[in-house]
């Protein structure tokens, strides 16, 4: 894989790509791959002595613009099925290609701007998808 391989977008869930409009300026933050221990221990001499699983996980994170409007925000949480694993296809940076997982996403928390009779504007919303 190359850097010529990206195609301009970084998400897509479910089969659908995420609008980059969703992801605010200097917000995303990927952590592709990262490794998983299992009875890893440190011995009495101050050793670590670590049993690295074959599967990697990538964890990915960002906010969302100021001001989501209340129909911004329902079509921002169509991406999010209600369900407990989704196919997300993501940018791997440390690859610099595209790869595919199963993903979850911890529970999102809306913090309001303001809320008027007919919307409601929120502050940044910050949103993370983590692999199995």
């Amino acid at each position: 894989m190359a850097a010529a391989d990206y195609k301009g977008w970084l998400l897509e869930i479910e089969g659908t790509k995420l609008p980059m409009e969703y992801i605010a300026h200097n917000s995303y933050g990927a952590s592709p791959d990262q490794k998983q221990d299992e009875d890893s221990y440190q011995d009495g001499y101050g050793a670590l002595h670590r049993n690295v699983l074959p599967h990697t996980r990538t964890k990915i994170e960002w906010n969302t613009p100021n001001m989501v409007h209340l129909t911004d925000l329902d079509e921002l949480l169509s991406f999010f099925p209600d369900k407990d694993k989704m196919k997300v296809r993501y940018w791997n940076d440390k690859k610099l290609g595209y790869y595919t997982g199963e993903f979850y996403y911890p529970t999102i928390q809306f913090n309001y701007y303001d809320a008027s009779d007919k919307d409601i504007r929120y502050n940044s919303i910050r949103l993370a998808l983590i692999e199995y």
